[in-house]
């Protein structure tokens, strides 16, 4: 988890979900029922200060969330013409991120239907625009971004069949632009989503590493490999976590003449498993 979503079940931004009352209260070591009872208080408080309170606390709720209306009030930029261009594709892009940020303030079911209509305005410009190469694969990448923005809001709204089709729209929209990283990336969430089904998304979680290491920063790669880390904890394979943790802290940490060394020294004493023995293999030690 990061500290961000804890921040907001600690300032009632968001609400906790069944499946993770379950968790939070085994961390604390409560029973849920204190959760379950705590968010039903909560659900109570709100729809009592809704009524109480009416457009008072509509008028303070917008003037709060004014830069993310703004976001989502102004339409997505399409060009005058039917071609697009370079400048075109930039301003999609500032666009979506943007938008982006609604995901701090709003959970997803009041984002879903946004993000979505953003993956429609995207996929029609690719059917109807006429543009150069570049430009069409930079909207590819963009296409592959709003659908894991629509994907993660209706993972966390608690659609998981549609962020699933989300995530597999984005991973294939990420190959036909040729882009390692956001590949890499939309593997990352459909194994967080697997993970948190009651599935084992180590394998996959694994992949996304791969797929992306070769382009990805140290900040990005350090990232995927503690979501690879957390998909080995849930399912308990110890030995998967000190591998995962090792490479996340040797690629975040070392500087890039030293990161293969840094990472074969923390993984020497992980040599007997199969996994280790592969990346040790490749880089030669």
């Amino acid at each position: 988890m990061t500290r961000n979503e804890i921040s907001r079940w600690e300032s009632e931004r968001r609400i906790l979900t069944p499946w993770w009352q379950k968790h939070y209260a085994a961390t604390f070591d409560v029973p849920v029922e204190v959760l379950r009872g705590a968010v039903a208080v909560t659900r109570a408080r709100r729809r009592r200060e809704r009524g109480e309170l009416g457009q008072v606390r509509r008028r303070q709720f917008m003037g709060v969330l004014a830069g993310a209306v703004t976001a989502v009030s102004v339409p997505s930029p399409e060009p005058s013409s039917g071609h697009l261009g370079v400048r075109d594709a930039e301003r999609l892009y500032r666009h979506t991120a943007r938008l982006r940020r609604l995901d701090d303030v709003l959970g997803g079911g009041d984002t879903y239907a946004t993000y979505a209509s953003q993956v429609g305005v995207t996929e029609r410009l690719l059917r109807e625009a006429t543009c150069g190469a570049e430009v069409r694969n930079r909207l590819r990448s963009l296409l592959g971004e709003q659908h894991q923005m629509a994907g993660w809001a209706a993972f966390d709204a608690g659609e998981h069949a549609r962020a699933r089709e989300h995530y597999q729209t984005s991973l294939q929209a990420a190959r036909e632009a040729g882009d390692a990283c956001l590949e890499g990336n939309a593997l990352a969430f459909v194994a967080y989503q697997e993970t948190v089904t009651a599935q084992d998304g180590t394998d996959t979680a694994r992949a996304a590493y791969e797929k992306a290491r070769a382009s990805a920063g140290p900040r990005v790669a350090a990232l995927l490999l503690e979501r690879a880390a957390f998909a080995h904890a849930v399912v308990g394979d110890a030995g998967g976590i000190d591998v995962a943790h090792g490479l996340a802290e040797g690629v975040a940490s070392a500087r890039p003449v030293e990161r293969i060394e840094t990472v074969a020294r923390r993984l020497a004493h992980h040599r007997s498993l199969p996994q280790v023995g592969d990346v040790l293999g490749r880089i030669g030690v």
